[in-house]
């Protein structure tokens, strides 16, 4: 049986988002990949990075680190990496070869230039990607959903707790005990729950000194954007523009920290015309995350 990146075609057709090519597709994508030199704990790519290449594991292992904490263990025959080689998105992960990893990567540039030359395999392959990425999402939003469902048991269960910490005798943690739920039962509340503006949507604060800032996060109550010049100093009050990809309202409020150069702010009660952008906003933003 004839071999591609050193497995049997067959083997590399088990891999999902090869199913669909025929041999010569086959050999013609392949043709683009080359060997990779990574020994054991050599970093492939970190979080952040430009995602440059897609790679294929055909022996040994990687092991994938998002920014979570979690880490998995990839065994062959997989792809890493396809999405982000294929759309230009930055990397979410950190991946480091494993024991006897053995691994063939494409340049980003070489496989759009192949499906540009052959629009019908460009075609072809991007489907295979579109469907393998809504399915991913399917199964992400199955796993919010439960996600959901034991955030909203677990603020219930947090707050009969306070009660019966009210109803019940004094004891020396009854007043520790009862704060700590209630600053929980606060920042689990639907209202602290933020966003990260999407490019198609981007958001900017406007200072009065006419500076421009991205919007990184944002919630009906806390806004987080990494300023061009002098961040402001924990515990001063802050005013400026908030630009929502249309409307524009004014805010003010107090800083709350600066970490990594960015700068958090606890926003002030907005009157109700203001409040009402904000929401339609934050409401757009978090449609873009569903599919219906």
């Amino acid at each position: 049986m004839p071999e591609l990146l050193g497995l049997p075609i067959e083997d590399i057709r088990s891999i999902p988002l090869f199913r669909d090519l025929d041999d010569g597709e086959l050999a013609a994508v392949a043709g683009l990949f080359a060997r990779v030199d990574a020994s054991a704990g050599e970093e492939l790519f970190r979080i952040g990075d430009d995602a440059n290449a897609m790679y294929v594991l055909t022996g040994g292992e990687v092991h994938l680190e998002p920014d979570d904490g979690e880490q998995f263990v990839l065994r062959p025959p997989c792809v890493i990496g396809e999405l982000g080689a294929l759309s230009g998105l930055k990397r979410n992960s950190r991946a480091v070869a494993g024991d006897g990893a053995q691994l063939w990567s494409a340049d980003r540039g070489a496989l759009l230039d192949l499906f540009a030359a052959n629009p019908q395999l460009g075609v072809r392959f991007e489907k295979r990607l579109l469907d393998i990425c809504a399915d991913k999402i399917d199964r992400d939003q199955r796993r919010l959903q439960d996600m959901r469902g034991n955030l909203i048991r677990t603020q219930k269960a947090m707050k009969q707790m306070r009660d019966l910490i009210l109803e019940a005798e004094d004891t020396p943690i009854s007043g520790p005990l009862h704060d700590l739920l209630s600053t929980l039962i606060e920042r689990n509340r639907r209202v602290n729950y933020r966003v990260s503006p999407p490019a198609a949507a981007a958001a900017f604060v406007r200072t009065d000194d006419g500076e421009r800032a991205p919007v990184e996060e944002i919630s009906r109550t806390h806004l987080s954007f990494r300023p061009a010049g002098d961040a402001p100093v924990p515990g001063e009050r802050f005013s400026g523009v908030l630009a929502l990809a249309g409307p524009e309202i004014p805010i003010s409020g107090k800083v709350l920290r600066i970490y990594k150069g960015r700068v958090d702010i606890e926003l002030d009660l907005l009157i109700d015309e203001y409040a009402s952008a904000l929401e339609g906003y934050l409401t757009r933003v978090q449609m873009l995350d569903f599919l219906v």
